[in-house]
């Protein structure tokens, strides 16, 4: 893959969350909007110095972090809104959220895996084709009440699995 494929395909992973971050801190929507543009410019510019084994979403929040900051500098805005320090406390835990919601999904998505298929069928029925319970037991020729139960039943089985799973990063 190419430099300029590598940038962008990781630059549109974190585009979402580097946008939020930038909103959490700058309330103007034209600022918002400017500073994106400008820390996408920065980070195309400085790709060459970024360290793969790094997140890339951490990188480029601090970049945002310093960019925000300098824009507050150069506008002469006394206070500034937020201290430096402020900042990278938000960056750091804006990373923890980051990395504990990434960790979350992909241990459902391996406990999703290892659910029988009628468990997934039911799943698909009701959270991707947004099917009613009343809709799901018309259609397998059950009652509401399986339905419900055999809902509730996988649902606490995944969210017994995810803890597990959790658990078990946690303590290797």
């Amino acid at each position: 893959m190419d430099v300029h494929s590598e940038f962008l395909k990781r630059f549109l992973q974190h585009e979402s969350d580097l946008k939020a971050f930038i909103g959490s801190l700058v309330r103007d929507p034209h600022a918002r909007d400017d500073l994106f543009q400008d820390v996408a410019l920065v980070l195309w510019e400085k790709y060459s110095s970024y360290d793969p084994a790094r997140s890339f979403g951490a990188w480029a929040r601090g970049i945002a972090g310093k960019r925000i900051m300098q824009r507050w500098e150069r506008e002469g805005r006394v206070p500034l809104p937020f201290s430096p320090r402020s900042i990278e406390a938000i960056a750091d835990a804006y990373e923890r959220t980051a990395s504990s919601a990434f960790d979350r999904a992909g241990a459902l998505e391996l406990c999703l895996e290892r659910l029988p298929r009628r468990s997934r069928h039911l799943l698909t029925l009701r959270y991707e084709e947004s099917l009613t319970l009343n809709e799901i037991a018309v259609r397998l020729g059950g009652t509401l009440d399986a339905v419900h139960k055999a809902l509730s039943r996988i649902r606490s089985r995944l969210q017994e699995c995810v803890q597990k799973r959790l658990a078990s990063q946690w303590s290797m």
